[in-house]
C-alpha cells in the first residue's frame, strides 16, 4: 500500500466524531427507558432497537453532508459479506450505530457508536463514544489518538503478571463456553486481573487509553467490520498493535480480534492462554 494520505484526514476525524456523537444523543433519548427489542436471526443475545436504526440514520446523515457521494455501509444494511468485502477493499465509512445493544437494553452503561473511514481493508479514521460518561475516543493516521481532545497513548510496558486483560464471549455453545472457560482461567492464574464489558470495540480503546493492557476473543465470535475498523485505527495510533484471534496479521473481514500495548505482550497473553504460562 502507497504511504500517500488523504490530505483531509482531519476533517475526516471531526466527521467520524460529529457522526458518532449524533449517534450517542439518540442513545441517551432511549437510555433507561425500557426500550423494546427483537432479535436479530433468533439469537436471543443479538439485540435489535429502534435506538440502532435511529441512530444509524443520524451518523449516516452526518456523514453525508460532508463527503456526498462517499459510500457509507452500516450495520443494520444488511449486507452480504461479499458486498462488505467490496467495500472495504475499496473505500468507505464504516458505522456500528450502537455497539453493546445488550448492554444497553440492560441499561449497563458500556456501549456506543463506532465510525470509520476504510480504503484497502484499512482504517484510516476512527471513532468510538461512550454516551453515557461522554467519553469520544478518536484517531487518524499519522495524527495520534484522543480522548476528548487530548492525546493517549497505551500503557508503559509490562508482563502479562502486571497486565490488565480483557476479554470477551457471545456465541455461547457448549464448546465455546469450554474454550472460553480454559483459556479465561489460565489467564486469571497469571495475570493482574481479567475485565468482560461487553464489547470489543470499546476493550480495545481502553488499551488505547492506558485502561487495559490486551485483549483477545479466545473463543470464536461474530463480530463485524464496523466492531473493527474504529478500534484499528485508534489502538495503532496509541501505539499498541492489533491482530486477529490467534496474533497474526489483523485482518478486519475476520470475525475475531486481539490487541494489546505490545507485540511482547501479545505474544505473552497468547503462551498463558494456550499452556498457562
Amino acid at each position: 500500500m502507497s504511504n500517500q494520505l488523504p490530505a483531509d484526514l482531519e476533517k475526516s476525524r471531526r466527521v467520524a466524531e460529529e457522526a458518532a456523537r449524533a449517534a450517542g444523543e439518540v442513545h441517551l433519548r432511549y437510555y433507561g427507558s425500557g426500550i423494546a427489542f427483537e432479535t436479530k436471526l433468533g439469537d436471543r443475545r443479538d439485540m435489535l432497537t429502534k435506538a440502532d436504526l435511529d441512530s444509524q440514520v443520524v451518523a449516516k446523515e452526518v456523514i453525508a453532508r460532508a463527503f456526498p457521494g462517499e459510500r457509507i455501509v452500516g450495520e443494520e444494511d444488511g449486507l452480504s459479506r461479499d458486498d462488505l468485502m467490496h467495500a472495504v477493499d475499496g473505500a468507505c465509512w464504516t458505522v456500528d450505530p450502537l455497539d453493546g445493544t445488550q448492554s444497553f437494553v440492560q441499561n449497563f452503561p458500556v456501549f456506543g457508536p463506532g465510525i470509520a473511514f476504510v480504503t484497502a481493508r484499512r482504517s484510516l479514521v476512527g471513532a468510538i463514544y461512550l454516551p453515557v460518561y461522554d467519553e469520544m475516543y478518536s484517531a487518524a493516521r499519522r495524527l495520534g489518538t484522543r480522548l476528548n481532545g487530548q492525546a493517549v497513548h497505551v500503557a508503559a510496558p509490562k508482563s502479562i503478571e502486571d497486565a490488565m486483560v480483557g476479554v470477551h464471549i457471545r456465541e455461547a455453545s457448549p464448546t465455546n463456553v469450554e474454550t472460553f472457560l480454559a483459556t479465561t482461567g489460565r489467564i486469571l492464574m497469571v495475570a493482574n486481573g481479567i475485565r468482560l464489558l461487553g464489547s470489543p470495540m470499546i476493550c480495545l480503546a481502553y488499551i488505547a487509553a492506558g485502561r487495559l493492557d490486551c485483549f483477545a476473543t479466545l473463543s470464536p465470535t461474530r463480530l463485524g467490520i464496523w466492531d473493527l475498523a474504529p478500534a484499528q485505527v485508534i489502538l495503532e495510533e496509541a501505539g499498541g498493535v492489533i491482530a486477529d484471534p490467534e496474533g497474526g496479521p489483523f485482518d478486519m473481514m475476520n470475525p475475531g480480534v486481539s490487541g494489546a500495548s505490545s507485540a511482547e505482550l501479545l505474544l505473552q497473553l497468547f503462551a498463558v492462554a494456550r499452556d498457562g504460562r
